[in-house]
């Protein structure tokens, strides 16, 4: 638990010197984006553990300067119970293991012991992560260095500071609205809500006698027909340290700093780099806050200031981009529809909220008119009959000058164009743009909850309660362990050796021979935990990546070859072809191949044994 304490005392000391020109909150996230993307920035130049380490010295030096005034704000109680909570909660069960945890973890290793940028890929030895946006993974590594520890602590500390960060940004902006108290209802409304489907599903299965088991867990994020759906407490206790978790809180922190750019010119200058964050930890999100921000200047007067770091910002995501090898993400029409009941289902919520916004002020029969002429629109697309009104009196209130209909609108639209519009798959392009509509459509109603509970407040209350309902009867479900430890690497214990095999390579560099085939699993668990890249692993993320298929095929011949010959010489001639320095031989490659260490002993040194895990030198 040390390295948690050591974290969480850095993340407050690094924010500091940020405290003299935004408030508490806003710099307790900041100051960790602005640590991580000087790291990112350095690291083209040289290793990264330095370059990250000499913008901390500097970070803290500049807070042991500017301490003088520094008083702990009360909204830091929230961040430290969610941080709290979440560690809790990896403490029972840390495992980095099935869905794409250990792509994380690889990925996450891979910049920890990067010589220099971009990491090598840790799956496709002599390639580099140049087809992917990795900066959430450089965000958690700057988080395992705070924490003074290896990667698979500091991976479950990371994914338990995101939704602490999160949660303080959206409590800290909307008490200035509505006050501490109806700020938290905010959070549970944004946060700490499951979806419309977790409600019907719960009582199907109490009324039909069905187990509530981790399909209730489960389904509740696939309800519209061969899509991923997604929301921020399910991404949160899922515990993926994906692109589109650790974006999360960039968004909701660039909602805030575009809030405060409307009559604050300093906060215009936040722009530049939060905007590129976005793009390298996300790119998914970057055209609609493209889109957001230009309406935000539209309507801004500080409009000159916000054009010119958005195009400061545009011209680095574009030299970023450059650098990228994205054989995958292509844009395509899409010619499916989203049904209604299945969209409702997931976002009924949000969007009830999102009305809510408007209810207290808008024409009631203008609203009815307006239903009414959407009504055609179902032949379209079903969900445009519930989407329309909205975005047409969102529309009309920016004429107003109304900030949060601009983020409403941006919500709305992230609802729609994965309608009509897709990026590499119908299924991540909803799965990605979803998650921005929850949190745009809760979080602008969320400040006017003092309103709408004087006005009706037994209905938001029993919302209330629904929105709790998946949090309550889910989070048992996903932690039903007792494992008492934030080591994610601790479930090998029981598998041969690999567990003190993978602390050794750590020690040493080069290409590491290992079955690799299975993705999702145990696959490619040598370099996901030690950032030495294997021939080949995950093939079919690896071809959606590169598009490659012909070269991974022949790799993962390759290595079955390897394990499954008798002949010294066939062995030599594949190691020299990847360049292999290292051969691993443990569960999986028992498993997978029936790997016998004794035939590959005879042809390279043995310089590791552990519990039937060996690992053999090729020199």
């Amino acid at each position: 638990m040390l390295s948690v304490v050591c974290f969480y005392t850095l993340s407050i000391l690094i924010s500091i010197p940020f405290m003299r020109f935004m408030r508490y909150y806003e710099a307790r996230f900041f100051s960790l984006l602005v640590l991580s993307l000087a790291s990112f920035a350095l690291s083209y130049f040289m290793p990264f553990k330095f370059s990250f380490y000499t913008c901390l010295i500097a970070v803290l030096s500049i807070s042991a300067l500017t301490h003088r005034n520094f008083r702990i704000d009360r909204s830091e109680i929230v961040f430290l119970v969610v941080f709290s909570f979440f560690t809790l909660l990896r403490f029972l069960n840390p495992d980095i293991f099935d869905c794409e945890k250990l792509m994380d973890v690889a990925f996450l290793s891979a910049v920890l012991k990067a010589k220099s940028f971009p990491p090598n890929d840790p799956f496709f030895a002599g390639g580099k992560i140049d087809f992917y946006y990795y900066f959430g993974h450089v965000i958690a590594a700057s988080i395992t260095l705070m924490s003074f520890t290896e990667q698979e602590i500091g991976y479950n500390i990371a994914i338990a500071a995101l939704p602490a960060y999160t949660t303080i940004l959206i409590f800290g902006f909307l008490k200035e609205f509505i006050g501490e108290k109806l700020a938290t209802f905010g959070l549970i409304y944004s946060i700490f809500s499951g979806n419309l489907y977790s409600v019907f599903d719960l009582i199907r299965r109490v009324l039909f006698g069905l187990r509530i088991d981790f399909s209730y867990y489960w389904n509740c994020t696939r309800v519209i027909k061969e899509t991923i759906n997604e929301f921020p407490y399910f991404s949160f206790i899922h515990a993926d340290l994906h692109a589109h978790v650790v974006a999360i809180p960039i968004k909701v922190f660039y909602l805030i700093c575009l809030f405060r750019a409307l009559n604050d010119k300093k906060y215009s200058c936040l722009i530049a780099p939060t905007l590129f964050a976005i793009f390298a930890t996300n790119s998914w999100d970057f055209p609609l806050m493209l889109i957001f921000t230009t309406l935000v200047a539209i309507i801004s007067k500080n409009r000159r200031y916000i054009l010119i770091f958005t195009s400061i910002s545009v011209l680095f995501v574009y030299i970023l981009y450059s650098s990228m090898n994205t054989p995958s993400a292509k844009p395509f029409l899409v010619y499916d529809r989203t049904d209604l009941i299945q969209f409702l289902s997931y976002s009924a919520f949000p969007i009830f909220l999102a009305y809510s916004y408007y209810l207290l002020d808008f024409n009631k029969k203008k609203l009815l008119a307006l239903y009414i002429l959407s009504i055609p629109l179902y032949l379209i697309s079903p969900i445009l009959t519930v989407l329309i009104p909205l975005a047409v009196i969102s529309v009309y209130r920016i004429t107003k000058s109304d900030f949060f209909s601009i983020a409403i609108l941006v919500g709305v639209l992230s609802f729609l164009i994965p309608d009509f519009f897709g990026i590499e798959s119908r299924m991540n392009t909803v799965f990605k743009f979803y998650l921005i509509g929850w949190l745009f459509l809760t979080i602008p109603a969320c400040v006017k909850l003092k309103d709408l509970f004087s006005r009706c407040r037994p209905l938001y209350v029993i919302l209330v309660v629904l929105c709790l309902i998946y949090p309550i009867f889910a989070t048992p479900i996903r932690y039903n362990s007792n494992a008492m430890t934030l080591d994610g690497m601790n479930y090998m214990k029981n598998l041969y050796g690999d567990y003190d095999a993978i602390k050794w390579l750590r020690k040493v560099d080069g290409v590491v021979l290992e079955g690799g085939h299975m993705s999702y699993r145990y696959g490619g668990r040598v370099a996901a935990f030690t950032g030495n890249p294997t021939v080949v692993a995950w093939a079919n993320h690896e071809v959606f990546w590169r598009a490659n298929g012909l070269e991974l095929a022949k790799r993962l011949s390759d290595v079955r070859k390897f394990y499954t010959t008798d002949s010294c010489e066939v062995m030599r001639e594949i190691v020299k072809k990847y360049n292999v320095s290292f051969v691993f031989v443990g569960y999986e490659e028992r498993v997978l191949f029936k790997a016998n260490p004794e035939v590959i002993g005879k042809c390279f040194k043995k310089v590791f044994e552990s519990r039937g895990t060996y690992v053999f030198s090729v020199y």
